[in-house]
């Protein structure tokens, strides 16, 4: 197992509690498919091994700059995605600095030479991975490893 897959799980087993207070969580990380393929072909692939519908160019591109007032900045996306609950926006999940302490670990392991991230954020729209209404899922990825984040909230 790579180094950043085993920090990936070590990752997400700390934050598994504070993740499933407000949602159900799924979260998968290991080896990126490695056809010539794109970030979004990547994530689709690597989430249909887990049962997940795929969406092909549904996916969003994110900036993975450290940058959190990038246009599509993958650190504010992820701050947004978990700081307040999916549905009753008004409560707090995480809150702000909680959310921005696990986006910057959860994009951390990757080369930054060829890392990528691509998310799918649906509100009774369409296009879910997972078949639910309410959903955002990230894939996180380099040459080497990938990390699917699904979260749906709890009924």
């Amino acid at each position: 197992m790579s180094e950043a897959i085993a920090h990936l799980n070590m990752l997400f087993e700390e934050w598994r509690e504070p993740l499933e207070s407000r949602a159900l969580v799924r979260f998968e990380a290991g080896a990126v498919p490695q056809e010539p393929l794109t970030p979004a072909a990547k994530a689709d692939a690597f989430a249909g091994q887990f049962g997940f519908k795929s969406i092909g160019f549904n996916w969003e591109m994110l900036d993975p700059s450290d940058d959190l007032t990038a246009p599509r900045s993958a650190l504010n996306t992820i701050v947004e995605a978990l700081s307040s609950d999916m549905v009753e926006t008004k409560l707090e999940w995480l809150g702000t600095k909680r959310s921005l302490e696990f986006a910057v670990r959860f994009l951390k392991p990757f080369d930054p030479a060829t890392f990528s991230v691509v998310t799918n954020h649906l509100n009774g729209l369409w296009y879910p991975i997972s078949g639910a209404s309410d959903e955002w899922s990230f894939a996180t990825m380099d040459d080497q490893a990938i990390a699917l984040l699904v979260l749906v909230p709890k009924a």
